[in-house]
């Protein structure tokens, strides 16, 4: 059971274990896709998107030519193919929503299971743990409800009611459809699904709901007693909007963030120099090893 107050602020990179892919590979798997379609003279595209070839070539070749390293940021500069490319965004990692790959590929979610286990399903609200993600998919919540739900044999709607009663999940930037009602791993109504995400220059922030999730989340980090940041890339619009990192950090202040070896497009002295604008250090509260790793070499920070 996790005894102190503990929040888990996850990014792209905290799903990866389980095959999701950062924003470089992601780029490379939308542009393999659209060269797919204008390979075959638009005859794959999906009919409900309603967009010509030549606008398909036309995002194909900006992207492909310009410097940016994820679609998110190339999407940011360049909106007016956002319909197209959230949709792919949304097959890919749709795609991706694999059960068997927990057999072998579990990662750190094993070390969290193992952190909430509690011996009766009565106790397992006594765990003060809650979670803040910008991913899109559902692994997480898979995860944590397929434990639930085996591992005491509950059905699989008391289970969903018992976890999300136990340990609150907040997706800021929307998911792969709602979960459990759209099943992980579903591959239909991609079009629909993909309106449900927003990339960052699409959040709101005049919005109650998006007010709200921002302010929640803020909550649940800045009345942590322990966060652990697993596979954020503190871009700069969402660490304003979470209200919690802090400019010349205290040290004492009880953070683990895991980066993985790398961190998107930019190399270690430049995350160095990212890092040190909050007062985070190197093997402090920093590592650069994949989250999983973190449990095993340096800290488990589910633990008291």
């Amino acid at each position: 059971m996790i005894t102190k107050k503990t929040c888990l602020l996850l990014g792209a990179g905290a799903s990866t274990h389980l095959g999701f892919p950062l924003g470089a590979e992601l780029k490379r798997q939308l542009l393999t896709a659209m060269d797919d379609w204008i390979q075959k003279k638009g005859s794959s595209i999906p009919p409900k998107l309603e967009v010509p070839v030549e606008d398909v070539k036309t995002f194909y070749e900006e992207m492909l030519h310009s410097n940016f390293s994820s679609p998110d940021a190339f999407l940011e500069k360049f909106p007016e193919h956002k319909r197209v490319g959230k949709y792919l965004m949304c097959e890919i990692l749709s795609k991706k929503e694999i059960e068997r790959n927990f057999i072998s590929q579990a990662g750190w979610y094993q070390h969290l299971v193992n952190a909430i286990q509690v011996d009766k399903i009565e106790q397992l609200v006594e765990n003060n743990l809650s979670i803040v993600t910008f991913n899109y998919d559902r692994s997480i919540d898979f995860k944590l409800h397929k434990f639930v739900q085996h591992h005491y044999r509950l059905s699989s709607d008391e289970a969903w009611q018992t976890l999300r009663a136990a340990i609150p999940i907040i997706h800021l930037h929307g998911t792969l459809g709602e979960y459990p009602e759209v099943p992980y791993g579903c591959k239909d109504d991609i079009l629909e699904r993909s309106n449900s995400i927003q990339i960052v220059h699409e959040i709101d922030e005049s919005t109650e709901q998006t007010k709200e999730n921002y302010a929640q989340a803020s909550r649940f980090l800045n009345g942590a007693e322990t966060v652990a940041v697993f596979g954020f890339g503190f871009g700069a619009d969402n660490v304003r909007r979470l209200n919690f990192f802090k400019e010349q950090e205290k040290e004492e202040r009880d953070l683990c963030v895991a980066f993985g070896r790398t961190s998107g497009s930019l190399n270690q002295q430049e995350v160095n120099a990212k890092m040190s604008k909050w007062g985070l250090k190197l093997n402090k509260h920093c590592y650069y090893q994949p989250c999983n790793e973190v449990f095993g070499h340096y800290r488990n920070p589910f633990v008291s």
